[in-house]
């Protein structure tokens, strides 16, 4: 890493300030070049100072250094706090390459924070999570795993399997000395210990991947029920056409809101019902295709027109699935409250879940309804500045290949096989858990991870 590489930290828009970064060796050099100032610049100082360019003011700035290795990348690091005009900011950051610095890939700082060891895969990655968080909640994980709560785990669980296959070693190596014997039954009790620590972790996620991604949310039902009216209820503003015509909607609509603490990924779909539309016809297709990528369902039913054989057909599909769904009878402004009953009780002797009544005109039931999406997949109860909460997918799959491992590795003792023959899989445990934290990674993943941060990160 003899490059020193720059770019803008902040947003490229008009605004109050704009960061340009600056990281490596020739960091000070750059800056003593193109930086004026009546104060000397010291390690963790910042100064007031102007910027030029051939004898020409381009702006006042302020400019802070650290010192190597005392910085987020572990390199010499300077930073320029200027005027946040878009202008000004290319014009700064030109200047800079000009003397000396080539731009910086995405995420190239953290990259190299890693590479330096000022902090770990799992923490790199906790960063990127901190940028991108929609919710309070998310935010405050990644930022606990981005002080490495999860390295902290990771990297005890890694100790003790380290320790447990040092033991195995010595007994097989040296049986002459008067070293413990490693039982069987002990060698087990641990596993089964490790693998309860590490499924507890795993857990996490599933609420872990709600907070990170939002709710998948798919409102189904058959035409003209109200589903892009209820889309345009929960967005707060007409995002779907609305019309009395049945097949309006012949497309998926997508947005996404908050709700509560939870985000949600709302697609209104397309009415189901038979058609000779083409278009339509299409449409109906891809509604009954993205219940495979749903988290919750919402299945409208006119309530003026009755629970039809089709809608316990669907629900029927939606229930086998085993996909969590709410049933929502809408246009109660309009229907009889005895024909109203009947549905109910009429979905509820088919093992339907009590349906929530609504008005999309009126607004009635809106708030109990959010309020049943909010009991399904809020994690505001989640006690998060205590518990360890994964939210990343690459850290779930390699934690219960972990397990995998040390589930083989009893069955390796159960069949009686020799104890060294155990350590292998406690060694890939142990390799597969370094994985999450960069002890041991390949060089494509580290690329894949860090081509996903924002330039200047």
């Amino acid at each position: 890493m003899s490059t020193t590489i720059a770019a803008i930290g902040t947003a490229l828009s008009n605004s109050g300030i704009s960061i340009i970064r600056i990281s490596g060796k020739d960091s000070l050099n750059i800056i003593n070049k193109i930086f004026k100032s009546s104060s000397k610049l010291e390690p963790n100082h910042i100064i007031y100072g102007k910027i030029i360019d051939n004898d020409d003011v381009l702006d006042n700035v302020l400019v802070s250094y650290f010192k190597a290795p005392h910085s987020f990348t572990g390199e010499d690091v300077c930073e320029i706090n200027c005027h946040g005009g878009n202008q000004i900011t290319k014009e700064i950051l030109e200047i800079v390459l000009e003397n000396g610095a080539i731009l910086a890939e995405p995420g190239e700082f953290s990259k190299r924070a890693f590479l330096n060891g000022k902090m770990d895969l799992s923490q790199a990655e906790a960063v990127i999570n901190l940028i991108n968080a929609k919710t309070k909640t998310e935010s405050r994980i990644a930022a606990k795993n981005m002080e490495g709560d999860l390295s902290k785990k990771i990297k005890e669980l890694r100790e003790e399997l380290v320790e447990l296959m040092a033991q195995i070693e010595v007994s097989v190596d040296y049986p002459e000395y008067d070293y413990d014997e490693v039982e069987p039954t002990s060698i087990i009790a641990l596993l089964d210990n490790k693998i309860a620590q590490i499924q507890h972790i795993v857990d996490t996620y599933e609420h872990g991947k709600y907070i990170k991604n939002g709710v998948n949310v798919a409102i189904l039902g058959k035409p003209n029920v109200g589903k892009s009216s209820l889309l345009n209820k929960l967005a707060n503003y007409e995002k779907a056409i609305v019309t009395n015509i049945p097949g309006t909607t012949r497309d998926i609509v997508e947005e996404t809101i908050n709700l509560g603490n939870i985000v949600l990924n709302i697609s209104d779909t397309a009415g189901i019902r038979d058609t000779d539309d083409i278009i339509e016809k299409i449409g109906v297709e891809k509604s009954l295709k993205i219940l495979e990528e749903m988290d919750l369902v919402l299945y409208l039913i006119n309530g003026q027109d009755g629970v039809s054989s089709e809608d316990f057909e669907i629900l029927s599909k939606i229930q086998n699935k085993g996909l969590k769904y709410i049933t929502v009878i809408n246009k109660m402004d309009v229907t009889e409250k005895s024909i109203l009953a009947a549905n109910m009780d009429e979905l509820v002797k088919k093992g339907i879940r009590k349906p929530i009544c609504i008005s999309v005109q009126e607004n009635t039931g809106i708030e109990d309804l959010k309020n049943e999406i909010i009991n399904l997949f809020d994690s505001s109860d989640l006690d998060y500045s205590h518990e360890l909460i994964i939210t990343n997918e690459r850290h779930k799959d390699l934690l219960k290949k972990s397990i995998e491992y040390l589930k083989d590795a009893k069955n390796e003792i159960s069949m009686g096989q020799p104890i060294d023959i155990v350590s292998i899989y406690v060694k890939k445990s142990t390799k597969t858990l370094g994985e999450i934290i960069g002890a041991d990674v390949t060089q494509d993943i580290i690329a894949k991870i860090f081509e996903k941060f924002c330039l200047g990160k």
